[in-house]
């Protein structure tokens, strides 16, 4: 079976962050017991990583390098912005890598990540992590079916079906 719109794939892989001087350095990684498991043809993926998968099926293995605008975009200064300390809820302990939702500033809703504390003020970044990173996708195809009515009505793979 083929990889097309609306079948569930089973997939393995390791992303990599790729450095300016050829270094790599594993950042995720789903394996054989493990696996990731999508319906293919509904964004899941990055639009490259599965434009490399239409067609293909079970045993199918590829290295894709990423340039930061084809991953998850850019990083974009205007994303990151200091706060008062005081402005967070009381009750809560700010830590480093901590992530909430707030208000974007065009009222919509955005996830944003501590990235400093320092003297009553707490840096916050609304980019992805992985923004203005070059990444390196190293993939196998493990499995390939015909997604449940009930699956692609909700959306979701039906974790009975994993093994």
């Amino acid at each position: 079976m083929v990889i097309q719109q609306d079948k569930v794939v089973t997939v393995t892989y390791q992303l990599f962050s790729l450095g300016e001087n050829g270094e790599s350095l594993l950042i995720d990684e789903m394996t054989v017991d493990n696996p990731l498991e999508f319906i293919y043809g509904h964004g899941f993926l990055l639009p490259l990583v599965e434009e490399k998968l239409k067609g293909q099926s079970r045993g199918f293995q590829f290295s894709l390098d990423l340039h930061p605008r084809d991953a998850f975009g850019l990083h974009k200064p205007d994303l990151q912005t200091w706060m008062a300390k005081e402005k967070f809820p009381r009750n809560i302990e700010l830590k480093l890598g901590m992530k909430f939702q707030t208000q974007g500033p065009d009222g919509e809703l955005i996830s944003v990540i501590v990235k400093e504390i320092k003297s009553g003020q707490v840096l916050i970044d609304g980019n992805h992590p992985l923004a203005g990173l070059h990444l390196r996708f190293e993939m196998k195809v493990l499995r390939v079916r015909e997604a449940e009515e009930k699956e692609l009505s909700e959306m979701k793979v039906n974790p009975s079906q994993l093994h």
